[in-house]
């Protein structure tokens, strides 16, 4: 039986081993604790233990006097900007994320519209640890209540937005047609209704909500990279399509597809989105220490500073607030918006793609094109967090002479490469991500990396 993993992320595991109604049900009922027992809402995607998932969830809430507000299946950012613009207590996002079908989880909202902090994911950990759920008497247990118009509200403000208002005017004489591949997940009815919301015409790839079958398996590999959307590159072609949208699971991390089936990559999401947004307003942008150099240029370019986090969602949110920062994201395909969510938001970023290419007659790859170009790779190598600590000391002293950057890890700066090293939160693997012009040079950097990491130049084995 696996543990699951709980963490400032919050909580995942692999269902029946592990993660089971029981477990579901004590996080619920703590959480409900933890946030004064009052009303608190709960979303869910489209996994095959959703249902189930859900069940515990609920009676967790409802056994400790909370009021629950049922939003069904919707995004993770529809849930946060539901708990955001309202005068809830908290909210609960059922939901693996990226993971494989046979997990599940759990994502932890704040009265504020935002993942618990630091200190308030601390102070949940301990409760939990600890006493635990205070549960109510009988008379004090409160209804189940439902929002069905939770998508509507969400995508209604993105809409109405000073930044998105002209996207349908501009697209009034031209019906633009966007392939929508929601991996039969959360964004799956949201995103569509976006595109119609825009004045585009969306053309339904993976956008299936109904319950999944026993065993059934999401139709392609959960995350929105590159090399996961062939039947999206396909149906763009095939049917002449202006461009391919495309969503993780919980539809918080967006990647594109170009008019020609050609899929850009979810590190060229935030470089889009910084295109549109500061094109219309200045101010800082806030990204983390692994996310594309491609970043930088464009915001130079454009007149904007960045700042640089570790990695983790919530760590850029917090940078943003302190800085005032007009956009924010990640190089996993999130795109964050501070005045309409504090978190990764799919739509959002589906919207600002949308926006460049209702701006003029120039198809979404000669937008692309525009964009600087880095080879990056990405791997892992079998280290503990210890040994990491061990021989940090000697990866710096290989990379002498160059900028270094220790809030993550290990970040070394060149004139046109980078390399971050970092050890893993969740397992005992250090992750080495290298960006340059060639995709031999990351390469180098990366090999440079392990090669320094190794004892007597052998890497650990794996235990």
């Amino acid at each position: 039986m696996q543990t699951p993993i709980f963490g400032i992320s919050g909580l995942r595991g692999i269902v029946g081993d592990g993660l089971t109604p029981e477990t579901v049900c004590r996080y619920a009922a703590t959480f409900g604790t933890f946030v004064g027992h009052g009303t608190v809402a709960v979303g869910r995607d489209c996994r095959a233990s959703g249902e189930m998932m859900h069940a515990g969830a609920v009676a967790g809430l409802v056994a400790v006097g909370c009021e629950v507000m049922d939003l069904g299946i919707c995004p993770t950012p529809t849930v946060v900007h539901v708990t955001r613009r309202g005068t809830l207590a908290g909210a609960l996002m059922l939901t693996a994320s990226h993971n494989p079908e046979q997990w599940n989880g759990m994502k932890f909202v704040s009265r504020e519209g935002q993942f618990l902090s630091p200190d308030e994911f601390t102070a949940f950990r301990k409760l939990f640890k600890g006493k635990g759920a205070k549960y109510a008497v009988w008379e004090a247990l409160r209804p189940l209540k439902t929002n069905p118009n939770a998508i509507y509200a969400h995508v209604n403000s993105i809409l109405s937005h000073e930044l998105f208002r002209s996207i349908r005017p501009a697209l009034s004489e031209r019906k633009l047609k966007v392939g929508v591949d929601a991996v039969n997940g959360a964004a799956s009815v949201a995103a569509c209704q976006l595109v119609e919301a825009l004045g585009a015409e969306p053309v339904r790839l993976y956008c299936r909500i109904e319950p999944m079958q026993q065993g059934a398996v999401f139709p392609r590999k959960p995350e929105p990279e590159a090399q996961n959307l062939g039947d999206l590159c396909n149906l763009v072609r095939e049917r002449k399509l202006d461009l391919g949208i495309a969503f993780d699971p919980d539809g918080d991390r967006f990647s594109c597809v170009d008019e020609t089936g050609v899929p850009l990559g979810e590190e060229a999401t935030i470089c889009l989105a910084c295109k549109y947004v500061l094109s219309r307003r200045k101010g800082p942008v806030v990204v983390n220490l692994s996310t594309t150099r491609a970043v930088d240029d464009v915001c130079a370019e454009l007149g904007a500073a960045v700042e640089r986090t570790p990695v983790g969602e919530a760590n850029v949110a917090d940078r943003m607030e302190k800085v005032q920062a007009v956009l924010g994201g990640e190089g996993n395909g999130g795109v964050i918006l501070p005045e309409l969510n504090f978190t990764r938001d799919g739509l959002v970023a589906a919207a600002t793609v949308i926006g460049l290419v209702s701006l003029g007659r120039e198809p979404l790859s000669a937008i692309a094109a525009t964009l600087p170009e880095y080879q990056m790779v990405k791997t892992t190598m079998a280290l503990s967090r210890e040994q990491f600590a061990e021989r940090s000391e000697k990866l710096a002293r290989a990379f002498e002479g160059t900028t270094a950057d220790r809030q993550d890890g290990l970040k070394f700066s060149l004139d046109d490469s980078w390399v971050h090293v970092r050890p893993s939160n969740t397992e005992p693997i250090v992750r080495i991500i290298a960006e340059a012009k060639t995709d031999a040079q990351a390469k180098a950097l990366a090999d440079k990396v392990r090669q320094t990491l190794s004892a007597n130049g052998k890497e650990p084995e794996k235990k």
